[in-house]
């Protein structure tokens, strides 16, 4: 009984461990390259092994090449949203493909089908089923045309070849069963561990980098004395030669064979003209030591020069904080494409263009950083893609900080340093982004399929954010313990699939700590972190600190005393419940003059304006101002505030000059102001602007929430002197993002503004007030090739004075569509509006501002003041002819048109081919209710258009009624132009792009 009952207890231990089984494939490959027609030939023959409990009958087969074999593959489809349409439009010489398979098992043909979604997976159907422990032997002989190299990973430019995913490959089955995937180019891969034998066939004089141990001796020898003569060139004083040209092929071939056990790809490049360099690296554990090798093309030898030292460092300080290397050769090769940037593949990384020395080393180190995520870690990228990248990104960061403490990476980045980015190192590129993405309300969960994050976000969140997080954890459990998590899980998954669960589990039992703030929270959902010190003050028994969790993670506070910028003491908070507070005291005998939550800015918080308390002054809660030109960034320690010159003009204001302050600086603030005061010359007063937001991020439902409070105040009239006319108008709104951040990227967005109004206008002796308002929806969809935006709107307004009032629904439609995408890339935009003024409350015919119009606002009309105008009040003469492109959307200037019943317009303009994209040809037509009539009106013409922010537009051709509208009124009178400065109520703008 007592053996049962144990028995009982450890069952679900033993279960995990039975759970979890690892199929085995084992690779022998014979390839030839044909440089002339940049083609492959080879032979494949894979042993599998079935190490599941189940009975396979069927082996579903990766044929990656046929990824770029049309433009509609998931690899196509998926740069088609991204708006890269090479493999789409592209010439038939760009692609490339996987053909001449015939797969047989143990020498016998058998029944094999491509997937009739994705030509890039083929299922082979076994004869008998592969029962668990049995293995069985496929070859086939295989032809891969290698497409042009700008594409993706797998490519050529020109002799320059870079051979990834290329062979037939086994998907990996486990527990869940097969994970047969397309190709992408964004998100990787998951792959079955095993074994590769490979020869590789080409002209004698290319020089080669691959996976694996070299044992072909003659090549050893080539390589050592390529490695000698570089050096020595390098070395030499003379001047070095930069010939990038490929020189003539040898008629003469060379097979190299390569070998590698435990991996779970097999990649190699070859290039005629690359130099090479040589080095070695003793590993921090075993003090075995490793071969490295870097390859590059002789133009950027200046760049590569020092390319084995980075090699040599990050192998060492990967292999001290992870685990030692477990092979015997690392090596970066030099990679002629742009696509793939930097791209890793076992023991071999191909590195993309680099600006500078310090940002090849990154690159290179975060590539060679792979060999451990995913090259012996093998977490399935795909779905979990934070596990390879955001986990190498952390490794990343500590090298950085390790080598090159106190580094300005980021500010040398921003412009070298100027302006006022001088502070910023490597951690906060990554920090800044994140708290960019997050205030904007475009990030999504770490936890995300690779394939559903925006592009953005795909770097952002699934590098940078993963990379932070573990950064903090590193920081609360200390160095010694976080380097015993992570080497204890790569000892327990080394050349395994773990997956989160496993991950977390090694984690929390390592270091005897509940994680679930970091897998939950901070891993699983775009919750936000953010600490206050709530008070601070001496007692008998020390300092006594109160800090409050105002965000929305339940994570571990670090609490700083600083001295003159110096940290005396630490104390670490065990996680926090959210909106809770805690109060703990530090000892009495410390020296400090401030106290900081995480001085050293390596807690992900978004906010960090409430981190910091002085101990002397009568605001202790604020920092000290510090004013800077133009822009910088919003330190935790001072109170930023930017300025600039401020410059405007308009009719009746005449020349304004003044001064801007704000405090937008890289990252959005909770609050956020922009001040424009300017004096007027027109006015004899102070005319200006003022913008004040303040924004939140919502748990659900709202992707972001921005309540703002606009102030404008401009001179409205010339007729009368100086301070004698003017407006001010104060506008509250809510405008919010509708949707969630925790799900995956959508190619549409939701806008939902509530905004206010109360202005006051006077205009000589006469003044009068008016309050109203409006709601707008707005729905935008975003396609390569068309792009809708739906809008209602709901306007209301009340005169205080004269209790005049109406109120009128706005319905439009914009839909773009592009033409002639393989030659000019051109757009055609159609446009419908209905307008509907079903409330009026006015005598005879009521103000003009009410109507509407359909040639848009004019800036009478302009209510709301939503629009700047040079002329806001005039009706003759060159600034009457501005109008906003909305209402009925007529390119006119005409005043013919107004209605306070209903309007029903369309619009299309079309950008002409073979000349800039700014010239096209313009149709107006519409039909309104004018007192108890009917009128049509049409409209067509020539213009000129610079996105949504300058038109001219010149008609050509009219209706009779529109004409008529002209009386004695020259050509030029009948131009219109549009002018859009209003850029700041538009900040939604940017997140919806990056969306």
């Amino acid at each position: 009984m007592r053996f049962f009952v144990i028995f009982l207890f450890l069952l679900p231990f033993f279960s995990v461990g039975q759970d979890y089984f690892q199929q085995e494939v084992n690779y022998t490959i014979d390839v030839r390259l044909d440089d002339k027609n940049h083609e492959l030939f080879g032979n494949e023959e894979f042993e599998y092994i079935n190490n599941s409990p189940d009975e396979l009958d069927k082996i579903m087969i990766h044929l990656w090449p046929n990824a770029y074999s049309s433009g509609h593959t998931a690899l196509a489809n998926q740069q088609y949203e991204q708006d890269d349409d090479d493999l789409r439009n592209g010439s038939d010489s760009l692609k490339g493909y996987i053909d001449s398979l015939d797969f047989r098992l143990n020498g016998s043909p058998v029944s094999w089908e491509l997937d009739p979604q994705n030509p890039d997976i083929c299922t082979i159907t076994l004869p008998f089923p592969l029962k668990p422990g049995e293995h069985i032997s496929i070859s086939t002989p295989f032809h891969v045309k290698i497409p042009f190299g700008s594409i993706s990973r797998l490519g050529h430019i020109g002799q320059s070849y870079q051979i990834t995913q290329w062979y037939p490959k086994p998907a990996v089955y486990d527990k869940d069963g097969w994970h047969a995937m397309p190709y992408l180019n964004q998100g990787e891969f998951f792959s079955e561990y095993g074994s590769f034998d490979v020869r590789i066939t080409l002209p004698e004089n290319y020089v080669v980098g691959a996976t694996g141990d070299c044992q072909t001796e003659s090549e050893l020898a080539f390589m050592t004395a390529l490695a000698e003569k570089t050096a020595k060139e390098l070395s030499s004083d003379k001047g070095r030669s930069t010939n990038n040209k490929f020189p003539a092929s040898s008629s003469k071939m060379k097979t190299i064979r390569f070998t590698q056990k435990n991996v779970h790809d097999f990649a190699w490049f070859a290039d005629k003209r690359y130099w090479v360099l040589k080095g070695n690296v003793e590993l921090p554990h075993s003090k075995r030591n490793v071969t490295s090798w870097a390859l590059f093309t002789p133009n950027n030898w200046k760049l590569w020069q020092n390319a084995i030292e980075y090699i040599n460092d990050g192998t060492y300080f990967y292999s001290k904080w992870n685990g030692d290397y477990p092979y015997n050769n690392v090596t970066a090769v030099d990679g002629t494409i742009s696509a793939g940037g930097g791209m890793e593949y076992p023991n071999v990384t191909v590195i993309g263009n680099a600006s500078n020395a310090m940002e090849l080393e990154i690159v290179i180190v975060h590539e060679v950083g792979h060999n451990w995520f995913y090259g012996q870690l093998g977490s399935n990228e795909r779905v979990h893609g934070w596990m390879d990248e955001g986990m190498n990104t952390l490794n990343e960061m500590r090298y950085i900080e390790t080598k090159y403490p106190g580094n300005t990476y980021f500010s040398d980045m921003l412009l070298n340093g100027v302006m006022h980015f001088d502070h910023l190192d490597h951690h906060d590129s990554g920090d800044i982004s994140y708290r960019m993405i997050s205030w904007l309300g475009a990030d999504q969960p770490v936890e995300t399929h690779s394939a559903e994050f925006t592009p953005v976000n795909y770097g952002v969140i699934m590098y940078q954010k993963t990379g932070l997080l573990f950064f903090y954890l590193k920081d609360y459990l200390g160095e010694e313990l976080f380097d015993k998590c992570a080497m204890e899980y790569y000892r327990e998954w080394e050349f395994k699939h773990p997956s989160p669960a496993d991950m977390r589990a090694s984690y929390e039992k390592t270091s005897g700590k509940d994680l679930g703030w970091l897998f939950d929270d901070l891993i699983n959902t775009t919750h936000h972190i953010d600490y206050k010190l709530v008070r601070a003050k001496k007692t008998d028994s020390g300092i006594s600190v109160i800090v409050k969790n105002v965000g929305q993670v339940s994570g571990p506070i670090e609490v700083n005393l600083v001295k003159d910028d110096q940290v005396v003491a630490t104390k670490w908070l065990d996680p926090v419940d959210k909106k809770g507070e805690v109060n703990f005291t530090f000892d009495g005998s410390y020296d400090y003059d401030r106290i900081v939550i995480d001085h050293t800015k390596d807690i992900p918080e978004i906010n960090r304006s409430n981190n910091s308390l002085k101990t002397k002054g009568l605001f202790k809660k604020i920092e000290k101002p510090k004013f800077e030109w133009l822009m910088g960034d919003n330190e935790p320690d001072h109170t930023n505030v930017f300025w600039t010159p401020a410059v405007a003009a308009n009719v009746y204001d005449r020349f304004m000059l003044g001064v801007a302050l704000h405090n937008y600086g890289l990252v959005p603030e909770k609050w956020n102001y922009f001040v424009a005061p300017m004096y007027s010359f027109g006015r004899k007063m102070v005319s200006g602007i003022g913008e004040f937001s303040y924004t939140a991020l919502p748990k659900q439902n709202f992707k972001k929430v921005r309540y703002g409070l606009s102030v404008k105040s401009f001179k409205n009239d010339s007729t009368y002197r100086d301070n004698e006319s003017y407006f001010v108008t104060l506008s509250p709104s809510v405008n919010m993002q509708l949707g969630s951040r925790d799900k995956k990227a959508v190619d549409y967005a939701q806008n939902l503004l509530i905004q206010g109004m109360y202005r006051y206008d006077q205009v000589g002796p006469v003044d009068y007030a008016q309050v109203g308002g409006f709601v707008q929806y707005d729905f935008d969809l975003k396609k390569p090739d068309h792009q809708l935006n739906l809008r209602a709107r709901n306007d209301y307004l009340y005169n205080l004075n004269t209790e005049n009032s109406f109120a009128r629904v706005r319905l439009s439609a914009n839909y773009k569509l592009r033409y002639m995408q393989k030659v000019q890339d051109r757009w055609i935009e159609l446009r419908g509006f209905y307008g509907n003024q079903y409330h009026r409350n006015y005598q005879g015919l009521g103000d003009y501002a009410y109507y509407m119009s359909i040639a848009g606002t004019d800036g009478r009309q302009d209510i709301f003041t939503e629009e700047y105008f040079f002329g806001r009040s005039e009706y003759t003469g060159i600034w009457s002819q501005q109008r906003s492109e909305n209402m009925g959307g007529f390119r006119s200037t005409t005043n013919f048109g107004m209605t306070d019943q209903w309007m029903l317009t369309g619009n299309a303009w079309i950008q002409f081919p073979y000349l800039p994209k700014m010239f096209g040809a313009f149709v107006d037509a519409g039909i309104f209710r004018f007192g108890s009539v009917n009128r049509t009106a049409f409209n067509a013409g020539l213009g000129m258009k610079i996105s949504n922010v300058f038109g001219l537009y010149f008609p050509l051709w009219m209706s009779k009624d529109l004409e008529d509208s002209f009386v004695n009124a020259s050509y030029g009178e009948k131009i219109r132009f549009t002018l859009n400065f209003n850029i700041a109520n538009k900040s939604h703008q940017l997140s919806k792009l990056i969306n």
